[in-house]
């Protein structure tokens, strides 16, 4: 069984959320889902990142106040 990427990850903890959540409150369940993974602004950074990139592509919406559905 293939190791899940962090995006496919990520995109699991917002389609699995009863509510929009923050990017910020996803990036903390991905950490600590991923204990390698550092808690760092940068990585912080990075996962907005993909998280911007699936609502480009249409796999997750963003709501006015700025959160992830």
């Amino acid at each position: 069984m293939a190791k899940k990427t962090y995006a496919i990850q990520l995109l699991k903890i917002v389609k699995d959320s009863k509510k929009a959540i923050s990017y910020e409150q996803a990036a903390k369940s991905l950490k600590a889902s991923n204990p390698l993974l550092q808690d760092t602004a940068k990585n912080t950074l990075g996962i907005k990142n993909i998280l911007e990139r699936f609502v480009e592509i249409g796999t997750m919406s963003k709501t006015k106040a700025g959160n992830y559905k």
